[in-house]
């Protein structure tokens, strides 16, 4: 394994990477006023690319669950954009809503697989 590899492997490399991520979306969207790049980088695959780091043994099993939350993901931020562009709703509001409806169907998707035994 190079050097890189291990650094990226490492947790520091991990925190860095998410936050360059996080920090890169406030810039470019309040810096630059570019709201489409910024967008894209949010939009960034965090699971995707972490499959690297799932033990082989897990990646069947990591990907179908990324798939399934990378999907709740998807309905939340419709909520999301609904709530602030036709219901009126202020960011802060429409955010915590939004991540409620995807903690409540990670929940309910977790409890169902690990504590109800449900093949999903």
């Amino acid at each position: 394994m190079s050097i890189v590899q291990k650094f990226l492997n490492s947790m520091m490399g991990k925190f860095i990477i998410g936050g360059l991520t996080v920090t890169g979306i406030s810039f470019v969207s309040n810096n630059l006023g570019d709201t489409i790049l910024a967008g894209i980088i949010a939009s960034i695959p965090i699971g995707m690319p972490s499959t690297i780091f799932v033990n082989d043994n897990n990646i069947k099993s990591y990907t179908w669950n990324l798939l399934v939350m990378t999907s709740v993901l998807v309905l939340s931020t419709i909520v999301n954009y609904y709530l602030i562009n036709h219901a009126g709703y202020n960011k802060y509001e429409s955010v915590s809503i939004s991540m409620l409806l995807w903690i409540t169907f990670g929940a309910l998707f977790y409890i169902a697989k690990k504590i109800l035994k449900i093949d999903i």
